[in-house]
C-alpha cells in the first residue's frame, strides 16, 4: 500500500488529508481514507458511529494511522476496496453527506508522509560512501560494529511541491539520496530479529546538506543539515516493497548523475538500525531513521554540485521520484556565514575580522 500525506482547498481553508493512492501510479488518482472508511461503514455495516471510528482508525495524518496499527491498515485496505467497487459504478464517487472519495493527483497538494515526525535519526551505512571525497576511503573499525548517526530536526522537514532552498552560508550544496525507514511501532531493547515487525514503511530521503563550515561546529552537525529534510512522495508500507534491492538514480536537468542500487556494500539493515536505536530507548512510531546516501551518490564522491536554478530528482524503484527546483535561501544578516562578535572579543592573536573569512 502507497499512502500519502496531502492538502485540499475548502471553503474554510487548506486542510491536511490522508490517502492511498488507486492506482499504484505516482500521478494517480487518491482516495481519502477518512471519508471512504465512514462511509464503508455507514453503507455495508451496522457501526452506529462511522464518523468516529472513521477518525479513530483512518485519522488524517499518518503517525495517528500508525499508531491504530492492524486496526488501521484493515480500515484502510477496506477503505480502498470499497471506494474501486463504487467506482465500478460511478465516475465520481461521495460518502457521506457529499464529502469526495477520490481526487485526481492535480486537484492536491502533495506533502511529505510525515509533514512532521517525531524525530530523525540518520545512519551511515553504506560502505562506499565518502570513499571518493578526498582524504582517507577507508572506514574506521567501529564503523563496522556501531552503526554512526546524528539527530537531525524535525521541523525542516519539506514535501514534494516545495523547493529546496540553497543557504547563503554555503558553496556547496549536497542532495543526499537515501531511503527513510518509518517506524510503525513502539518498542525498546529490540533484538534484529524483532525489529523487523516494527517498521511501518519506507520513503525516500533527501538529505539536504552544507558539505563547508566544518570548522564552526565541532559537536556534529547543525546548521549544516537543519535546514531541511525532504521526505516522500509516498510511504510504502514493507509488504509492498523489497527495500535490499531497489535502483537509486540522481537526475539533475535531465541528466543521469548517479544510479546504484540499496543492497550494494551496505554494511547494516533496516532492522539493524531500529534494534541499535532501540537499545535502551523507546521508538515510536513516527520516528524517521535514514539509511545514509547510497553508494557513491553524494556530490562529494561524485564531485559535481548542484546550483540555484537546477531541477534535482532522486528516483527510488518502487517508491518513487522527488523533484525539486533549487532556490535561492532567505536573506539573513548572515552570522552563520560571517561569525559573530562574542562577548570577550576575538580569539587572541587574531583580528575581529579574520574568523568570519574563514567561514566562508
Amino acid at each position: 500500500m502507497k499512502l500519502v500525506t496531502f492538502e485540499v482547498a475548502t471553503s474554510v481553508g487548506a486542510m491536511t488529508r490522508l490517502g492511498a493512492l488507486l492506482d499504484g501510479q505516482q500521478d494517480g488518482r487518491i482516495v481519502d481514507l477518512t471519508v471512504a472508511y465512514a462511509a464503508y461503514l455507514a453503507a455495508d455495516t451496522d457501526e452506529p458511529t462511522p464518523r468516529k471510528l472513521a477518525a479513530l482508525r483512518t485519522p488524517p495524518d499518518l503517525i495517528g494511522w500508525l499508531t491504530g496499527a492492524h486496526k488501521s491498515r484493515e480500515a484502510a485496505e477496506q477503505a480502498v476496496t470499497f471506494t474501486k467497487s463504487r467506482l465500478e459504478h460511478e465516475a465520481s464517487p461521495t460518502g457521506l453527506d457529499g464529502a469526495r472519495l477520490v481526487y485526481a493527483r492535480s486537484d492536491i497538494r502533495l506533502l511529505a508522509p510525515l509533514p512532521r515526525p517525531r524525530t530523525i535519526r540518520d545512519f551511515s551505512i553504506y560502505e562506499e560512501h565518502m570513499t571518493q571525497a578526498g582524504g582517507s576511503s577507508d572506514k574506521r573499525p567501529a564503523w563496522y560494529r556501531w552503526p554512526p548517526y546524528y539527530k537531525g530536526n524535525p521541523d525542516s522537514v519539506i514535501g514534494p511541491e516545495d523547493s529546496v532552498p540553497y543557504p547563503n552560508y554555503t558553496e556547496k550544496l549536497d542532495l543526499e539520496p537515501e531511503i527513510a525507514i518509518v517506524v510503525g511501532r513502539e518498542g525498546s531493547n529490540l533484538t534484529i530479529e524483532e525489529a523487523a515487525d516494527y517498521i511501518g514503511g519506507y520513503t525516500i530521503f533527501m538529505d539536504c546538506s552544507c558539505r563547508d563550515g566544518h570548522e564552526r561546529e565541532p559537536f556534529g552537525p547543525s546548521k549544516r543539515k537543519d535546514f531541511a529534510n525532504v521526505l516522500g512522495p509516498f510511504l510504502v508500507t514493507p509488504d509492498d516493497l523489497v527495500e535490499g534491492n531497489l535502483v537509486v538514480r540522481v537526475i539533475v536537468d535531465g541528466e543521469t548523475w548517479f544510479e546504484g542500487n540499496t543492497g550494494h556494500r551496505r554494511n547494516f539493515t533496516p532492522a539493524h538500525l531500529l534494534a541499535f536505536a532501540s537499545d535502551n530507548e523507546t521508538l515510536h512510531p513516527g520516528d524517521v531513521i535514514g539509511t545514509g546516501t547510497v553508494g557513491l551518490g553524494c556530490s562529494m564522491d561524485m564531485h559535481r554540485w548542484p546550483r540555484v536554478g537546477q531541477t534535482f530528482t532522486i528516483e527510488v524503484q518502487g517508491i518513487g521520484s522527488l523533484t525539486h527546483r533549487i532556490v535561492p535561501g532567505q536573506a539573513t544578516p548572515a552570522y552563520v556565514r560571517n561569525g559573530m562578535d562574542g562577548l570577550l572579543g576575538p580569539a587572541p592573536g587574531t583580528s575581529p575580522t579574520g574568523p568570519r573569512s574563514q567561514n566562508r
